[in-house]
């Protein structure tokens, strides 16, 4: 894991603040968008929402967070691409990456089986891991798993050749399960190849399309 319950508590602490611009708690996320929704409380740790909030103490504590996890998935990167020719151009981007705090209320929350929409997946924390399931992950490499045991792959990463994106889901447990996960995206204005989705869109494209099948309420990335 990559974080512990104390620094769960911490960030959990300042995300889930009504002054927060990460949390949206009206929003909610219908992963594979085909309607059926997630029932969990989720806010984001990204560069876009650290402006003016709170103390320098609070956005410092989010920055970092954020540095240790991206700091992760560069690792990963590096060992899912191998050689690296070809993949440079969609490398995981700070600016864009999200670290994920999550909470699941005892017995209703809730994840459908999906697939992530990010290049990959990280698993920061997870109060209790087995109410977490991952299948068919037997082509991710071993020594991306070692970096990352609760690695999965997402639709972007399947895109752009990375692996088949990785089926998961959360269960209901008895007990209020806490996590953080952070989700790896590259440069928006990441070009696919000539030819692909539909006459060589950007990274900003298509995560547009996906993301509006995918949330109650979603306005387009810029």
């Amino acid at each position: 894991m990559i974080f512990d319950r104390s620094e769960y508590d911490l960030l959990a602490s300042i995300v889930f603040r009504p002054d927060y611009p990460g949390w949206k708690p009206d929003v909610k996320e219908l992963p594979n968008g085909d309607g059926k929704v997630d029932e969990k409380k989720y806010a984001h740790i990204a560069p876009k929402y650290l402006p003016g909030l709170g103390s320098g103490r609070e956005r410092t504590l989010l920055l970092r967070a954020l540095f240790i996890a991206h700091e992760r998935a560069e690792r990963v990167f590096d060992e899912l691409v191998q050689d690296g020719i070809g993949f440079e151009r969609f490398r995981p981007d700070i600016r864009y990456g999200a670290l994920r705090v999550l909470e699941y209320a005892p017995k209703i929350g809730l994840s459908h089986p999906h697939r992530d929409f990010d290049l990959f997946t990280l698993q920061g924390y997870r109060s209790d891991p087995s109410p977490f399931k991952a299948y068919d992950r037997q082509h991710v490499p071993a020594t991306a798993l070692e970096i990352d045991p609760g690695l999965h792959l997402g639709e972007l990463g399947e895109e752009i050749g990375l692996g088949k994106a990785t089926l998961h889901e959360v269960v209901p447990s008895d007990e209020t399960q806490f996590s953080i996960v952070y989700f790896a995206i590259p440069d928006w204005d990441a070009r696919f190849v000539e030819g692909e989705r539909g006459g060589s869109p950007t990274v900003k494209d298509w995560l547009n399309e996906r993301m509006a099948r995918s949330r109650t309420a979603f306005k387009a990335y810029q």
